[in-house]
């Protein structure tokens, strides 16, 4: 067997797994607040993208909803990505970690969690102290941002906390 025919058999391998993967994750109600900012981010850079290069005349507010829009979409797409546990990881250290894999993993979501926890207090500290601020082109103050994001982070914390005692209770068995 050659190298290439080794690559393409790693590949389709890969493949095999992504589609296994993709099969296992259903829509559910959760998803629909993910979908309507992704939604809302295409029908906005569109719009950019139409009064841009088709116009030839740019709508001003259109960067700035895309950008706070991604931020949100990031936050709250988070949240399904914690609760199916896919983030990204360094899959070549589960195999180093052998028997005690359960417990780096566990490690991993207590960080995680503390982690989270760190960025929700510093996000309602900043919250707190620019809530009179306004966006720059459009006319709603940061905190409207700051907020979806704060849930989002909310969520994000008390997934990860159930998931660390969940697995705190299995390392014990």
């Amino acid at each position: 067997m050659t190298g290439h025919d080794r690559i393409d058999e790693i590949i389709a391998e890969q493949e095999a797994l992504d589609r296994a993967a993709m099969a296992r994750v259903p829509f559910k109600w959760y998803d629909v607040p993910v979908l309507a900012i992704f939604l809302g981010l295409f029908g906005i850079v569109f719009l950019q993208f139409f009064t841009r290069y088709v116009l030839n005349d740019s709508v001003s507010w259109t960067e700035e909803a895309a950008r706070y829009l991604l931020i949100a979409l990031t936050f709250v797409g988070a949240i399904k990505c914690q609760l199916i546990q896919s983030h990204i990881s360094l899959e070549f250290v589960d195999g180093f970690a052998g028997r005690f894999l359960p417990a780096l993993k566990t490690f991993a979501l207590a960080a995680s969690t503390f982690f989270l926890g760190f960025c929700t207090w510093s996000l309602w500290g900043l919250t707190q102290k620019t809530i009179y601020q306004r966006m720059v082109s459009l006319p709603f103050p940061k905190y409207y941002l700051y907020s979806v994001v704060l849930a989002a982070l909310v969520v994000l914390v008390a997934v990860a906390f159930y998931q660390t005692i969940k697995s705190l209770q299995s390392d014990k068995r």
